[in-house]
């Protein structure tokens, strides 16, 4: 299974790194954000476990799976959990980039009215 990124190379989702790189590009990084964002000293860690040449540890799992908002079993075996929503997690993913607690207040009042109105 292939899939397209935003930037209309093709990606290799059935590996471990494929998947990883397709997460990375979906939210926008570049290999240097991410690795800014995991506490690494560089994009060459991202790279490696785009390449498949770097295996992943248990700890880097799951920071992987927190900033992007999915399972260790998508990330591992590239099986999605059956309340995977990518729509739910670009709210989160929005939501987490908010800089301000105020905002992120208000956001989640937004969505808590919008929620009322559909009850």
């Amino acid at each position: 299974m292939k899939n397209i990124n935003k930037n209309n190379g093709v990606i290799d989702v059935t590996t471990v790194g494929g998947r990883i790189k397709k997460l990375r590009t979906d939210a926008g990084f570049t290999q240097s954000e991410l690795a800014i964002r995991l506490h690494l000293e560089g994009k060459t860690a991202i790279s490696n476990y785009e390449n498949n040449s770097r295996g992943i540890s248990a700890e880097m799992l799951n920071q992987l799976c927190s900033l992007f908002h999915v399972t260790a079993d998508y990330i591992v075996n590239g099986e999605a959990s059956d309340n995977f929503d990518p729509v739910i997690n670009e709210a989160i993913e929005i939501l987490n980039n908010l800089k301000t607690d105020k905002a992120k207040k208000s956001a989640l009042e937004i969505l808590k009215q919008i929620q009322m109105l559909e009850s």
